[in-house]
């Protein structure tokens, strides 16, 4: 992100301030340490890559509209893709949490331990982005084997109000130990929200947002990484 890059962000924002138009952000940021804690490495940018299934989620959320069944999925059709291919709409604006929390580690973003299906996901694939993604390139599997991660339980949230500039921000923070015996190289990172489409009998997961790194961020072996996404939104003056 080029400087002048940002100030059209900044300048977005505050338009969005003064208009009463929701303009949400987010930011990734990748912090390696070795085998003592030394950090050695850390990337941090804005994520400008929200994908479809994301933009549906807020569409139908906002309008108040359930997603179509015409079993389509792309421009002017308002359904979901889920990480197994399949084209997902329902009695509902997108996928929700049946009535459970979205702070527990059940559905939303937050994952259990080994958990790879959901939440902050890393991968390998050095594909550029695209508005229609669906899964990461090249996922990184939990485990200990060759080219493996072990998942640690996602964090809990951690929501700011920061007062000056009418900012909410929440942050999203997961561990990846690497025990596979050789180093690890990340190169893309997404968010997998998991949840159910209304009247459908089990929970599904879905690609939010992939960004494809700037640079590759590498984990030695029995290195520790720390992905942490921050979400934010900036209210009405």
């Amino acid at each position: 992100m080029t400087a002048d890059e940002e100030k059209l962000y900044d300048e977005l924002r505050n338009l969005g301030k003064r208009l009463h138009i929701p303009i949400p952000e987010a930011f990734w940021e990748l912090e390696v340490r070795d085998e003592n804690g030394r950090v050695i490495q850390r990337l941090r940018q804005r994520s400008h890559s929200w994908v479809r299934n994301a933009y549906n989620h807020l569409f139908g959320n906002l309008a108040g509209k359930d997603l179509d069944n015409s079993g389509n999925y792309g421009a002017g059709y308002l359904s979901l893709r889920d990480t197994n291919g399949y084209i997902r709409a329902g009695n509902g604006p997108g996928i929700s949490d049946a009535g459970l929390s979205w702070d527990g580690t059940t559905y939303g973003y937050r994952a259990p331990a080994g958990q790879d299906e959901w939440g902050i996901l890393v991968g390998s694939g050095t594909n550029p982005e695209s508005f229609e993604d669906h899964i990461l390139q090249t996922k990184i599997t939990d485990g200990t084997g060759a080219g493996q991660l072990s998942h640690v339980q996602s964090e809990g949230h951690s929501v700011t109000w920061d007062a000056p500039t009418l900012t909410m921000k929440n942050e999203l923070v997961r561990y990846f130990n690497n025990n596979s015996g050789a180093s690890v190289d990340v190169n893309e990172v997404g968010l997998f929200p998991r949840g159910y489409i209304i009247g459908s009998s089990a929970p599904t997961n879905y690609m939010f947002a992939r960004d494809k790194l700037a640079s590759t961020v590498t984990v030695p072996d029995t290195g520790q990484l720390k992905v942490t996404y921050t979400v934010q939104l900036t209210y009405p003056a």
